[in-house]
């Protein structure tokens, strides 16, 4: 005859951790907001007039023209099996 595991009888504990009698917890409720920045016009700041020109320079043009030989080689093979499963 196989044993059978036993389960040991765990105490019924009235701490309230049943999902009915979860405790309460008080929590302060943090402001994100900066207390202490005064939102006034004089301390707001502007970008209108501010322009803003992208600049590329030669490290930029050498990963843009290796990834232009590598969409070109792509291609081309795309178009090779293409071209083998066409009927002839």
């Amino acid at each position: 005859m196989a044993k059978t595991p036993q389960i040991d009888h765990v105490p019924e504990d009235d701490s309230g951790a049943l999902p009915g009698n979860a405790p309460k917890l008080e929590t302060p409720v943090i402001q994100s907001q900066d207390l202490e920045h005064q939102d006034e016009p004089g301390t707001r700041m502007s970008n209108k007039g501010v322009k803003i020109t992208p600049h590329l320079d030669e490290e930029d043009q050498r990963d843009f023209a290796r990834e232009d030989e590598e969409a070109l080689r792509a291609m081309e093979e795309l178009e090779k099996q293409y071209r083998r499963q066409l009927p002839r």
